[in-house]
């Protein structure tokens, strides 16, 4: 807060009156300190109104240009100089170095006492500071109001206007910036992030510019917060603007937190709807208005097991994974076993990708399985599939999908085994002929890329090669077979004719 020379000179009871310095830049009074020393710059911070009445100034003509110069080098806000006691009237050289200057210099009559000058001066920054508290109290309510009925995109909006800079709440859920054409706040407040290491630990964030200061300030409960609200401004903020922003930050937080107990308890209804669903003599029609969500666009459902040892962190992790693209968790959680029910468009690869994020402890001992598209009113097939295929998997393949089963289940069947076998006597013999000819090794090349599932760094590694020569068998193979072996069907398919043909020969 400061008080301008204008004002000052407005105070009629004070008399005052500016001898010189008026053609000078603008300068704002901060603090008023009466001193009759000769060179009081050392203990002058900027801003003051300084008092005095000459008592003990150099007489020479000289002395008095030095004194308005060291004052105006430590950046004081205005010389007023006290007449009717050591000098009757304000020495001209002194007028003529203001002007020099642009320190402004006021007359105070010897009726007026320094005190009722440092009286007027320190009441007026009480006033400010008794306005700007209630103007953050009057924010604070309206901010409090809009939240209640806009949620985080009306905190964000109040913030800003308050303060006059662009907000952004940026996280890993949430986007929201007003005014909304300052999209790039999103863009700096993510590299300040990154850049301090800081996501992780939910530090505050200063980054300050010649033209710009860039403050934010976690948003959520514990060290691990993935929210930051961010404030772009001119300048830094005020001790009022921070009062706004940590205000704003405790309304985010509670917004936030509100949407993770709603989810909880949604996600708790989800697992009792699918443990009825997945029980004998329930009837799913019944469930219909709570699952629907669980299913695609066509009300097909597949269910997802996996076996683990830390059910708990698994569940949460897939949580939040789904959370980010606005989807519910269907799950259902025994004590090493986790059921979840994942919509008709999920396939392998997405399920990996679900997993990915997981802790390499817990991935190497996880093993899942994957059922068949179904519809959701046979979500009771589809956990057996699923369990089958949890059964089935391997650490090398520790998600195992039902289409994709080896030869101790779909092999057992002769229908499926003629019909595999015909499959291999289409590939088995054209890559043998290919590789006697060409003296190659296409045959075993895609037996181990088969069994590696497809995972180039794996299959190489096993063949005893580098990656980018197993791409080129792989396309090699490609173009023989005219087949595509990125995808996870083709793949299946042909490892399963394979393990057909193997067991015919023995």
């Amino acid at each position: 807060m400061t008080v301008s020379i204008s004002w000052l000179l407005r105070q009629q009871h004070l008399a005052l009156t500016q001898r010189g310095g008026s053609g000078g830049a603008v300068r704002e009074i901060r603090f008023v300190q009466p001193t009759e020393l000769q060179d009081p710059s050392p203990w002058l911070s900027g801003g003051e109104l300084v008092l005095t009445t000459g008592l003990d100034f150099p007489r020479a003509v000289a002395g008095l240009a030095a004194y308005v110069e060291r004052l105006d080098r430590a950046d004081v806000a205005a010389l007023a100089f006290g007449t009717g006691l050591s000098h009757a009237t304000i020495p001209d050289e002194l007028v003529r170095a203001a002007d020099l200057h642009g320190l402004p210099l006021l007359e105070v009559p010897l009726r007026t006492p320094f005190a009722a000058v440092t009286r007027a001066v320190m009441a007026r920054l009480a006033e400010q500071d008794y306005e700007h508290v209630l103007r953050a109290a009057t924010v604070q309510t309206r901010m409090t109001r809009s939240a209640l009925r806009g949620g985080s995109s009306a905190v964000v909006r109040e913030l800003a206007l308050a303060t006059s800079s662009a907000v952004a709440l940026v996280g890993e859920r949430t986007a929201v910036v007003h005014p909304p054409d300052r999209r790039e706040v999103f863009d700096e407040a993510r590299a300040a992030i990154e850049r301090s290491g800081a996501a992780a630990a939910g530090a505050s964030i200063t980054v300050g510019t010649p033209d710009r200061t860039l403050t934010l300030q976690p948003v959520g409960t514990g060290t691990g917060a993935r929210d930051y609200l961010a404030v772009s401004s001119t300048g830094s903020l005020s001790n009022i603007d921070r009062i706004l922003l940590g205000h704003a930050v405790s309304l985010l937080t509670m917004e936030l937190e509100k949407s993770t107990r709603l989810r909880s308890r949604q996600s708790r209804l989800n697992a009792t709807a699918l443990a009825l669903l997945l029980h004998d003599g329930v009837s799913a029609e019944s469930l219909a208005t709570v699952l629907e969500d669980a299913a695609d666009a066509d009300g097909n459902v597949r269910v997802l097991v996996l076996h683990t040892g830390s059910v708990d962190a698994v569940e949460d992790h897939i949580d939040s994974v789904l959370a980010r693209t606005g989807r519910n968790l269907f799950a259902r959680s025994d004590i090493e076993m986790l059921t979840v029910l994942l919509g008709g468009g999920e396939d392998l690869e997405s399920v990996e990708e679900i997993l990915a994020g997981l802790p390499e402890a817990v991935r190497m001992s996880l093993r899942a399985g994957l059922s068949e598209v179904h519809p959701i009113v046979d979500a009771g097939n589809a956990l057996d599939q699923a369990r089958l295929a949890a059964d089935l998997a391997t650490p090398q393949s520790p998600v195992c999908a039902f289409r994709a089963l080896g030869e101790d289940t779909v092999l057992a069947s002769h229908s499926a085994r003629e019909v595999l076998l015909t499959i291999a006597a289409t590939i088995v013999p054209v890559l043998a002929q290919h590789d006697g000819a060409h003296s190659g090794t296409l045959v075993t090349t895609l037996r181990t890329y088969l069994e590696m599932n497809g995972q180039w760094e794996a299959a190489a590694s096993r063949l005893g090669i580098h990656r980018h020569t197993l791409r080129a068998r792989v396309a090699r193979i490609e173009e023989v077979l005219a087949c595509d072996l990125g995808q996870a069907r083709v793949r299946a398919e042909i490892l399963l004719a394979l393990l057909a043909w193997e067991r015919s020969d023995q």
